[in-house]
């Protein structure tokens, strides 16, 4: 992984990017007068495509950054720490698609938790009008991503039963 600094079109806003060797957006703060957007939940604030550089962005250390993204998900960390006890390894839950990220598929399980299934796997045995937001999920917790504050889902199946709104 590559680790960016760029600034932003206003005065003080700064965006942080950890990006893969094709310039794909995995983590992203954003930082504007001393608030942050980030790509977990509830902002998912992520750069979609190539992340393109510009005069005055550098490249930075993953101790920069990741010295930025704990700074920015400390309000989380408790509530964080509540849905790993919540959803223990090996439970059987159900959630909704959101959204797509380079790390696989965002599944809202609660108005707190979220969890991501890997998309090659799930396209594998499921079928392509059904991979879209708001179709269920049902998968086992096999873990837990500590970095993005997901649950890791495995064993996923997708209902064909319809769009769920929450």
């Amino acid at each position: 992984m590559k680790y960016i600094r760029a600034q932003g079109i206003e005065e003080q806003e700064y965006y942080y990017f950890e990006v893969d060797d094709e310039m794909i957006a995995y983590r992203q703060v954003t930082l504007m007068n001393d608030c942050y957007k980030l790509s977990i939940a509830p902002e998912f604030y992520l750069a979609e495509g190539e992340i393109e550089c510009f005069e005055g962005d550098e490249d930075i250390s993953q101790e920069q950054f990741n010295e930025i993204w704990d700074k920015a998900v400390a309000s989380y960390r408790v509530g964080w720490e509540q849905v790993k006890l919540d959803y223990a390894p090996g439970t059987l839950v159900n959630g909704i698609i959101r959204m797509f990220y380079p790390q696989g598929v965002i599944i809202q399980l609660s108005d707190r938790a979220y969890a991501v299934a890997d998309s090659e796997e799930l396209r594998t045995h499921t079928r392509p009008e059904l991979m879209y937001p708001g179709y269920l999920v049902q998968g086992v917790i096999a873990g837990y991503d500590d970095n993005n504050l997901w649950l890791v889902l495995e064993h996923c199946t997708v209902s064909d039963e319809g769009v769920i709104e929450r």
